[in-house]
């Protein structure tokens, strides 16, 4: 499809639902309005509004005003998937083929569960004074971030909007444009993300894969823990569309302030994620990027060329230590 409808165009089709709505998905639901207002959140490719179905429900729903390549591909391919792997890190995702007429020409639709729960600010605002929260939400992200490894997943867009707190503390991702399966091998990197969560060679980046996460998981995650130590640091980044470090962080980090204060920290894990960053900002390529569980590994740890030299001195790799979150119990002499 090449001509994509305005918002405007899109906000009076959804007025109009007898005439509009014809998928039995939608038929005979409404959009949710505020007094005379139709309540919408717009993207940078879409706009989604939340919607009653004439069950009662509440779902949104999701239309493209922008060409994101081959969205109806993408997003038979995700539905499907998601659908089969039925995890709560997901919301519920249906692509409806000529769902909704708007201007005379049939559009698609994606019919999303509503998730209710705070985007990853929204959280930290109402927590930022709780540190035993803040590192709870860390922890959270870190094992929402490996079973996306484990699943060979990477969401592609993980930032601040696109990552939900229930109200049990649960974390669920949204906004499944960028993501990529397996089944999505080979299709072109259209959404790159926000800059200050990505890195800097994610622009030249041709294709969806598996490590597109990697460096936004170090930037969350490192935020995270950063804000549990200083959390007089988030006034300064609350109303800004970054989480905490910026571009400008990414592609000159020797002049980097941010870099080079938490560089010395006194929290070791700090510091020592901080260093990593640094060194996976050195890269040319995603390629080469890291996993987090990969950067969480203490590098005071016997190197692979060492263990085989000096095995029977060394204790049993299964006992190895890693670099962890500090005890909730003990935050006061930790932090």
């Amino acid at each position: 499809m090449s001509n994509y409808p305005s918002r405007t165009d899109i906000v009076t089709a959804m007025r109009n639902p007898h005439v509009s709505f014809r998928s039995n998905e939608i038929i005979g639901g409404s959009v949710i309005q505020n007094g005379s207002r139709i309540i919408q959140y717009s993207g940078g490719y879409t706009t989604v509004f939340p919607f009653h179905k004439k069950t009662g429900n509440k779902v949104a729903v999701r239309l493209w005003i922008a060409d994101i390549g081959d969205a109806k591909k993408r997003s038979l391919e995700i539905s499907n998937y998601l659908e089969n792997l039925n995890n709560a890190y997901f919301a519920g995702f249906k692509y409806i083929d000529d769902a909704v007429l708007v201007n005379g020409t049939l559009h698609p639709i994606v019919l999303m569960d509503w998730v209710d729960g705070q985007t990853l600010k929204e959280y930290i605002n109402s927590n930022i004074t709780n540190t035993s929260k803040i590192l709870d939400l860390a922890e959270k992200f870190k094992e929402m971030t490996a079973y996306f490894h484990k699943e060979n997943i990477a969401h592609g867009d993980l930032q601040h909007g696109n990552i939900l707190i229930k109200g049990d503390g649960s974390l669920v991702a949204i906004d499944y444009d960028s993501m990529f399966i397996e089944p999505l091998n080979g299709m072109t990197d259209t959404i790159k993300g926000l800059p200050g969560y990505q890195h800097p060679t994610r622009h030249s980046n041709q294709f969806v894969n598996s490590r597109l996460d990697y460096f936004s998981e170090l930037v969350i995650y490192l935020s995270l823990l950063i804000y549990a130590d200083t959390p007089k640091l988030w006034d300064d980044y609350y109303e800004t569309e970054d989480l905490l470090f910026s571009k400008d962080d990414f592609v000159n980090p020797s002049n980097s302030k941010l870099i080079i204060t938490h560089l010395k920290s006194t929290n070791p894990t700090i510091s020592e994620l901080t260093e990593k960053m640094v060194e996976e900002l050195k890269a040319t390529d995603i390629a080469q990027l890291r996993p987090l569980e990969d950067l969480l590994v203490n590098r005071r740890e016997v190197t692979k060329d060492n263990i085989f030299d000096k095995w029977d001195k060394q204790p049993n790799p299964a006992t190895k230590k890693k670099v962890s979150l500090p005890n909730k119990n003990d935050i006061t002499n930790k932090f």
